[in-house]
């Protein structure tokens, strides 16, 4: 970075020496409650002139000092205005008395301000009367001459046709018009009437813009055409067949400047986004000098322009489009929804596909794979469904489709066809990633919906999904709706149920195969309403979930269970474990462990005595926050178990990596132990990694001697199920007996 390129130093310098060649020097008047600004300005503007004057700063320090001064001096021609002074928007309102009270269009007023969060650029550009906009944070020296000397242009080119009135009001009209146009094209068509406008001419020509990225000029498209060549809009200049009319936009961006030539005029415009315009006019005469001016004072405003209209279709892209796939976002996908039922009667569903454990792929293999599989799925979504007419990211790992159809028959086959696009694994980079999506569908149009209901519907399918036929598809149908009432009363009761002790525990024995004793019980909650109606787990826990009454309830679990094993300890008899289930969302509580560790201290059990199972999904989340939870758990000496183990993507290496000391088998790797090669292979490998690992291996859902005879066969430690005992009341564990 060169000397000029640094930001402003703040030193008290005086007035800059005169040049000597007795021109006067440019106006300008610094607005600015801050001496240092005015310092800054003062030293960083010593050695300025433009079209050989030098330069005479004003100083006013307040938007009061500032209106006395411009009243007092007509010929200013440059105010750099600061926003906050004597209050918030002081400067805002001083733009409006300039413009309007004083009808002072003349002067440049280029805004400067330290807090943009007062006045945001678009808000400002688009609302006040200004010619620049700079934070004073990026205000380098450099950008302070190129501001200035392009203020100073326009005032001087403003003043020099002043006998062009009616042509400058066009021009400040046509500008104040054209900032309406938020879409380039728009800007650009409607550029090319104000410019034939003001030249009292007939409209015939072209714009093009030529930006950095493009290679050869050639491949430039046509912004806005009228006249002879109205029909090129959108084609590339090279396929025009008017040879000099290529020629001459060439040359113009080639040599950067515009070229007025007898019968026809092109004008060069560089943005500051330095981006290039070339605008090509037919005048059929030579300009007169008059008309030349008028055409450079207009082109210094339109950059400006050229480069709001840029940064609207830049915003309006973050508005309606997903910037990682760039599909359209949830926004422009509720808009196609609501477009399709204003004007169309044709049958379409929506689909919301969401892909089944994805989190899992984020931290297993980082997010840039992550981002490129999304990426990849939504390419694959786009082909293998050809006939639909949006597909959009709605956000996280869920996509959204609009999809036309005729029959029932139809509707199956598209769903078919989208989930047998991920039979295989997806390859990125070299990883093989098996991905499988649940869908949610609803269907339109029927009386009486909107786009955010048929939304909604989606989401209530897919949840169904999630939770029944994860990797499947469910169509909405209005028994989901009272499911989902249902759902919301049961959270309503579970409230009242956990304030009126309505909660209780069982405890199902887990018995030790080698010694058939008793060796620690898993506690289960329950649920008895003052009716006497017992709520099974399955109705009650997923809505609990669902509205994070699951934490107080997991707290609640913990802290019966612990008192529970305190004071069977006390008996010579009573179980010396506890196992206690923790869930994704109860984990996921930053205070967890704080938590867990409070309650062993505040009921006295002994940690070891303490048993937390976790479920594969807890156990495959976010590695780092996970190992080191675990790692607090066991420096407490609590124990921890994987709940439910081989039903989800554990592999040997991670397993490895954590402090675990038992692994639970899953029931569905039992039920047909004794009758399925299949099953027993597979809980043979669990008992065989577990023990490799020095972890204890235990069998849930056992429930007939065949099945304890298997896993004694096979060497696996512990067992519960039915077989042993249906989970039990507190006082009927003391009495409990193993069978044979």
């Amino acid at each position: 970075m060169t000397a000029n390129d640094d930001l402003l130093v703040f030193m008290d310098e005086g007035e800059p020496a005169p040049t000597g060649n007795g021109n006067p020097p440019w106006k300008i008047l610094v607005v600015d409650d801050e001496q240092q600004m005015h310092q800054a300005t003062r030293f960083a503007l010593a050695d300025f002139s433009f079209s050989d004057r030098p330069l005479k700063i004003i100083s006013a320090y307040t938007a009061r000092e500032a209106r006395s001064i411009i009243e007092s001096e007509p010929d200013l021609a440059c105010i750099f205005l600061d926003v906050v002074m004597e209050s918030e928007d002081a400067g805002l309102k001083l733009i409006p008395v300039i413009r309007e009270e004083m009808h002072n269009h003349a002067v440049r007023i280029i805004l400067r301000t330290g807090q943009p969060g007062y006045a945001p650029e678009v808000e400002v550009i688009q609302r006040y009367d200004i010619n620049d906009y700079k934070a004073k944070s990026e205000l380098t020296q450099t950008r302070l001459f190129t501001a200035l000397t392009s203020a100073l242009r326009c005032y001087q080119q403003i003043r020099t046709i002043e006998a062009g009135r009616e042509g400058l009001e066009m021009i400040v009209q046509s500008s104040s018009d054209l900032f309406a146009y938020r879409a380039v094209k728009q800007f650009a068509s409607g550029v090319l009437t104000q410019i034939c406008s003001l030249l009292h001419i007939q409209a015939e020509g072209v714009i093009c813009a030529h930006t950095n990225t493009l290679l050869h000029l050639s491949r430039m498209n046509i912004l806005a055409a009228a006249g002879q060549y109205s029909e090129l809009v959108g084609q590339p200049l090279g396929t025009v067949g008017n040879s000099q009319l290529s020629k001459d936009i060439e040359l113009v961006l080639q040599q950067k400047q515009s070229l007025y030539l007898d019968d026809r005029t092109v004008l060069y415009l560089q943005l500051p986004s330095r981006d290039e315009i070339a605008v090509h006019i037919s005048t059929r005469t030579p300009l007169q000098d008059i008309d030349r001016q008028l055409l450079e004072v207009f082109c210094i405003n339109i950059t400006i322009g050229f480069d709001n209209a840029q940064m609207f279709e830049r915003i309006e892209s973050l508005a309606f489009k997903d910037q990682l796939t760039n599909l359209p976002n949830r926004v422009s996908f509720l808009k196609r929804i609501e477009d399709k039922l204003l004007h169309s009667s044709q049958q379409f569903m929506i689909i919301i596909a969401d892909i089944d454990n994805f989190q899992a792929v984020n931290d297993g293999l980082g997010g840039d794979i992550g981002n490129e599989t999304l990426r990849t799925i939504g390419r694959m979504l786009n082909s293998c469904c050809p006939t639909n007419e949006i597909l959009a990211r709605l956000g996280g790992d869920l996509f959204g489709l609009i999809v036309p159809y005729r029959s029932e028959q139809q509707v199956e086959q598209v769903l078919e066809s989208i989930l047998g696009k991920f039979i295989e694994p997806v390859t990125i980079e070299k990883n093989h990633i098996p991905i499988s999506l649940s869908l949610g569908v609803s269907r339109a149009p029927r009386d009486g919906v909107s786009a955010e209901l048929l939304f909604r519907e989606a989401g209530i399918a897919l949840k169904h999904s999630k939770r029944k036929h994860r990797g499947g598809y469910t169509l909405f149908s209005e028994e989901m709706t009272l499911k989902l009432r249902t759902r919301l009363e049961t959270i309503n009761e579970l409230r009242s149920a956990i304030d009126n002790d309505e909660l209780y525990l069982l405890f199902q024995p887990q018995v030790n195969l080698s010694s058939g004793r008793l060796e620690g019980v898993e506690a289960l909650i329950r649920w008895c309403k003052p009716d006497g109606t017992q709520v099974y787990p399955t109705d009650f826990i997923p809505a609990a979930e669902d509205s994070g009454l699951i934490v107080q309830i997991g707290l609640w679990v913990l802290n019966h269970a612990c008192l529970q094993q305190v004071a069977w300890k006390q008996t010579a008899t009573g179980p010396i474990r506890m196992a206690v289930n923790v869930s994704m969302r109860q984990f996921q509580e930053p205070n967890f462990v704080e938590s867990v560790i409070t309650t062993v201290q505040q009921t006295g059990i002994t940690p070891s005595d303490l048993e937390l199972e976790l479920t594969e999904s807890i156990i495959m989340s976010d590695s780092r926050v996970l190992s080191h939870k675990l790692n607090q758990l066991r420096e407490a000496g609590i124990q921890i178990a994987i709940d439910d183990f081989g039903t989800g993507y554990s592999s040997l290496s991670y397993l490895q990596s954590l402090p675990l000391d038992r692994l639970k088998i899953d029931r569905a790797f039992i039920e047909n132990i004794d009758s399925r090669a299949e099953d027993a292979s597979i809980a043979a490998m669990i008992v065989a990694m577990g023990h490799e690992l020095k972890l204890s291996v235990l069998a849930e859902g056992v429930e007939t001697p065949a099945h304890e005879a298997v896993l004694k066969k096979l060497g696996c430690d512990e067992a519960q199920g039915y077989y042993y005992a249906k989970p039990l009341p507190a006082k009927e564990i003391l009495s409990f007996k193993v069978p044979g």
